[in-house]
């Protein structure tokens, strides 16, 4: 059912492609914990990449977060007293300047009937982490975080996959479909979190009812934090091929963006990545906000994310 392939970059970067029934395929690399690539089957059997990612060669020298696990702290953070980095100055940004999805992770995978496991680890003086991805049988990729500190540590990784159901990151998303199980979002000035109290929705943010993002351009795309309530969950569906993923989290927050700026290493042939050819579904805790995230020996870190891939009659 499962099948498995290896491209070794070096003696320490991997590749890891798990392939199911010639429907799913999941590039995974130990590199950032991350998943690379995953190839999904539309509704007339055509095998597509729905994540929006720099080339390999790019992707592997410069890194951008796309597909990666950010952390050990993802978003941005006031550091106050602290001894955090102030890798974009003033602020600390996405794990600093030697966060995660920098670091070569120990890989482990495990395989069965029903699924295949492959596993991240990394320990550091302070932590021992693991992620934990998951692809079984019906067609679902789970994502487990897990951190046991050491000592006092402030945690909120989350995974910085771009979507795009289209399977071409030259088509935008302004052809999808979305929902989201929110109704507020975190108020934000000079892109801080302000406040641990949510605002409600506007109109223009309002995904509560599956609604199209043909308008993203009218308001210059979504870059937000959502309070998320009921199972925690969100659609995406694109209307005519059929493909949808719909995800649902442990977590209380999911950042949306929706890559409303086109950036000189997303590109394919020198031909730059168009404004909103991807969107992201960052799980984690609302940022900026250190004594939410703060967990130690008798508080681990855990949270479980997962992603459930279908494909849906476009006439439905």
């Amino acid at each position: 059912m499962f099948q498995l392939s290896y491209d070794h970059i070096d003696k320490s970067v991997v590749f890891t492609k798990i392939s199911l029934k010639k429907e799913l395929e999941v590039i995974f690399s130990n590199l950032g914990a991350s998943v690379f690539e995953i190839s999904f089957s539309d509704n007339r059997n055509n095998m597509e990449n729905i994540l929006m990612a720099p080339p390999k060669d790019i992707w592997l020298n410069n890194r951008t977060f796309a597909g990666s696990i950010v952390g050990p702290l993802a978003g941005r953070y006031e550091v106050g007293q602290t001894t955090l980095e102030k890798n974009r100055p003033p602020i600390h940004f996405h794990g600093g300047s030697d966060g995660w999805d920098k670091v070569v992770w120990d890989q482990s995978i495990t395989e069965n009937d029903d699924s295949v496991t492959v596993s991240f680890s990394h320990s550091t003086i302070d932590y021992e982490a693991l992620v934990i991805y998951i692809i079984d049988r019906n067609y679902n990729l789970t994502m487990e975080i897990l951190v046991n500190p050491k000592v006092t540590t402030y945690l909120n990784p989350t995974n910085h996959m771009y979507f795009n159901l289209n399977g071409s990151a030259f088509v935008p998303v302004t052809n999808h479909l979305f929902k989201l199980d929110s109704a507020s979002i975190f108020h934000e000035e000079n892109g801080l979190i302000k406040s641990a109290d949510p605002l409600n929705v506007s109109e223009h943010f309002d995904f509560q009812i599956l609604s199209k993002l043909a308008s993203l351009p009218t308001f210059h795309g979504i870059n937000h934090t959502y309070q998320l309530y009921k199972d925690y969950s969100g659609v995406l569906r694109h209307p005519t091929n059929g493909r949808q993923i719909t995800f649902k989290t442990s977590l209380p927050s999911v950042v949306i963006y929706t890559f409303n700026v086109a950036q000189e290493n997303y590109s394919h042939n020198n031909k730059l990545y168009p404004v909103y050819s991807g969107i992201t579904f960052e799980t984690q805790y609302p940022a900026n906000n250190l004594e939410l995230v703060k967990f130690g020996q008798t508080h681990p870190y855990h949270s479980r994310t997962n992603y459930s891939f279908s494909i849906i009659d476009e006439k439905k």
